[in-house]
């Protein structure tokens, strides 16, 4: 490990490791005592729930779009049963709309086609891991979309 760690940071600033380091120490320390939102994990799930829950009912207001479904799985970490809520999320264009890519950009919403991860056009990755204020304006411009 030792080695790796020495071989890993060759040409990495001694600043930038030292603050590394803060980050990493402030993370762990927000989860020794594990209780509430006061857990860098916790709040983090928090966060990502409230935002795939507006997201889906943001989708849902019309027939155009539709996501995939993910079945809750077991975390080891936390020792239960949570539903998946990855950092970006694939919406996929239902009915004529065959380049979905181009159709979010006429809204102004800013997404990556599906085809850059060698799937269909019909399919858009959507950013869930944005700011606050970007994140409310990404909904707010999906649900301006009309059927």
């Amino acid at each position: 490990m030792v080695k790796f760690i020495e071989l890993s940071t060759i040409g990495v600033s001694r600043d930038s490791q030292l603050r590394a380091a803060q980050v990493l120490k402030v993370v762990s320390d927000s989860c020794e005592s594990r209780e509430g939102d006061d857990s860098f994990f916790e709040y983090s799930y928090h966060l990502m729930d409230k935002r795939w829950k507006k997201l889906q009912e943001a989708l849902q207001q019309s027939e155009m779009f539709s996501m995939p479904h993910f079945p809750p799985q077991f975390c080891t970490f936390h020792k239960r049963i949570f539903k998946p809520q990855p950092a970006f999320a694939w919406v996929k264009c239902e009915g004529d709309i065959q380049d979905c890519e181009g159709f979010f950009k006429e809204k102004k919403i800013l997404v990556r086609s599906g085809k850059h991860f060698g799937d269909s056009l019909k399919l858009v990755r959507v950013s869930m891991m944005d700011r606050d204020q970007n994140f409310e304006v990404l909904l707010r411009r999906i649900n301006s979309i009309q059927t």
